[in-house]
């Protein structure tokens, strides 16, 4: 289809037939609303009047008590490490989904209502098997699965090039996964596959992506505003957009018909996708599948020794202690200003081996670099003490402590550990913000 044409389409063709349906889509335009409405009101109550409780459960799972809550700051590492722009996306995404498997019945019948109301040449409806259906939704939903993986990875690591993939890959995503949804079921009716339909979507992609941003925009806009809200916790977020969302997929799908109506025609003229393209897709798809699932549980596995690493017990063997200061002048030039080394004895009473890589010390006093104490990485197995040599190689620069009335304001100390190599957790052991100039 020409990209005129595809434009024309998304912009006026499609979205005009929400004023075309008549009484029996309008019917099921009803129902689905209302069972929607339904059973994500029903879930999202139960998951907010619970969720203090559910939070507990797992937080005394994975941490100590008395280390909760710093256990909490890593665990919302994995939501906070994510651009706003891709967890509203995901959020978008995980709602299609949702809908997809608890009201896929009703958007068949709605779309197929559709279809016979407006008397499209498309033929008789040829339904797969059972068997068939459910395949064919694996592959999607493992591609969902992976897809989301693979842009929350990227996003961990804390670079420009890599938030600003992270975020473009989510909205192309979005996009393209929103049209998938809604304009696949017409087509699967006539014996289309996954497959083919990626393919054919790949061809008018102009279409593809311009109908995602029109039925995702109101529900994007609206989560650049409602993420800002400080007072509503990601659990409550995901609730409001989750039914806002509902109502544009709802209003999309008689768009999403008429859409698969107008390419079903060029099926015909395309050629089947090949078996080696097949199996080339599945293979990059199962491989990318099996490496996300392997470094996110490296993730999780890490984040769970991080917690044993604080249940352990530590005594410093104070007639260890060595420091090596070089010269008093590099104190003030930014220099390497000593190092220094002791003795720990560490037991590990917990049932797992505990592991500490390597960790940094940031001091900072008004945004400005002071101590740099790079901390050397041990292993311990369970139910061991072991005596460890720490080394603090340390480098200072108080070359910037000028103002002596503001000495003990600013300072900011932070510890740097990796879940993942390139992916860093910060813990801000102590926050002190400049103070602001009094009046005389």
């Amino acid at each position: 289809m020409h990209i005129s044409s595809q434009l024309l389409l998304a912009l006026w063709q499609a979205p005009k037939t929400l004023l075309q349906q008549k009484h029996r889509s309008l019917i099921c335009l009803l129902l689905y609303l209302l069972v929607g409405f339904a059973v994500f009101a029903g879930f999202s109550y139960l998951l907010l009047d619970n969720q203090i409780a559910l939070k507990k459960a797992a937080l005394d799972y994975l941490f100590p008590k008395s280390w909760q809550s710093i256990s909490e700051e890593l665990f919302r590492f994995f939501f906070e490490s994510q651009a706003q722009d891709v967890l509203s996306n995901l959020i978008l995404s995980g709602s299609l989904v949702v809908a997809s498997i608890f009201l896929f019945p009703i958007k068949e019948k709605y779309s197929a209502a559709f279809e016979r109301e407006q008397h499209y040449p498309n033929g008789v409806a040829k339904e797969f098997t059972l068997m068939m259906q459910g395949i064919e939704e694996t592959r999607l939903f493992l591609f969902y699965l992976t897809a989301q993986m693979v842009i929350l990875w990227i996003g961990y690591y804390p670079y420009s090039w890599a938030n600003t993939t992270s975020i473009t890959l989510s909205y192309l995503f979005l996009f393209y996964t929103f049209a998938l949804d809604i304009i696949s079921p017409t087509l699967q009716r006539h014996r289309i596959k996954y497959a083919m339909i990626n393919k054919l979507l790949c061809r008018n992609i102009g279409l593809s992506l311009l109908f995602g941003v029109i039925y995702s925009l109101p529900a994007l806009l609206l989560s650049r505003w409602i993420m800002t809200i400080e007072s509503l916790n990601l659990l409550e977020v995901s609730v409001i957009l989750f039914l806002v969302n509902l109502v544009f997929i709802a209003i999309a799908i008689p768009a999403g018909t008429h859409i698969a109506s107008r390419l079903l025609p060029e099926t015909q003229h395309i050629h089947p996708v090949s078996s080696f393209s097949k199996r080339l897709g599945y293979t990059v798809m199962t491989l990318l599948l099996i490496t996300g699932l392997i470094f996110h549980g490296r993730l999780i596995q890490s984040m769970h020794h991080k917690s044993q690493v604080l249940k352990a017990n530590y005594s410093i063997n104070w007639d260890s202690i060595s420091a090596n200061y070089s010269s008093l002048s590099n104190l003030f030039d930014g220099e390497s200003f000593g190092k220094l080394s002791f003795d720990l004895d560490i037991q590990n009473p917990t049932e797992f081996d505990l592991v500490f890589e390597n960790s940094r010390v940031l001091i900072q006093k008004d945004e400005q670099l002071i101590s740099d104490i790079k901390v050397k990485g041990f292993s311990i197995k369970t139910g061991e003490t072991r005596t460890i040599t720490m080394q603090l190689d340390t480098v200072s620069n108080f070359s910037s402590l000028t103002d002596i009335a503001r000495l003990l304001d600013g300072w900011r100390i932070e510890l740097r550990i990796e879940l993942f190599p390139g992916i860093p957790f910060i813990i801000n052991l102590l926050d002190e913000p400049r103070k602001p100039d009094e009046e005389s």
